[in-house]
């Protein structure tokens, strides 16, 4: 029998509740595995393949969870001809959600897209309004 189990036959028979909490050791913890939680990810690179306003570039920021990270320091103009990769470096992890925006001062800013880290490697896509980019995303 287990000491758990035994402690637990000792509340019983005094007619007491106690609270336990185990900790794993040996192979028991082993088996478990470590808690990793979600896995890291560096959203490396933003490539611009079409700019949402017609005339000028996107003034663009990105949030993570409704937080703003990262917005790009120029306009940014482009088209499938000439795309525009722009470095991010941000962190981020498993099960975010990432969204980006246009700038619109001073009317609402344009959402283009959300989308969710999946792994710690991937590409997240936005492609409303108009607009179409692209977030590449790697080990942290």
């Amino acid at each position: 029998m287990n000491k758990i189990c035994s402690l637990a036959r000792v509340a019983s028979v005094l007619g007491g509740a106690i609270t336990l909490i185990a900790t794993l050791t040996g192979p028991a913890a082993a088996a478990a595995g470590p808690d990793s939680g979600p896995a890291a990810a560096n959203l490396h690179t933003l490539t611009c393949y079409e700019n949402q306003d017609l005339t000028g570039g996107d003034q663009i920021y990105l949030q993570v969870n409704g937080q703003t990270v990262w917005s790009s320091a120029d306009s940014i103009s482009c088209d499938h001809d000439s795309p525009v990769a722009v470095p991010v470096n941000r962190l981020a992890k498993t099960g975010d959600t990432v969204s980006l925006y246009d700038e619109d001062f001073p009317d609402a800013d344009d959402h283009l897209g959300s989308d969710t880290v999946e792994g710690s490697r991937g590409t997240l896509t936005f492609n409303l309004d108009d607009a179409l980019y692209t977030l590449v995303y790697g080990p942290a």
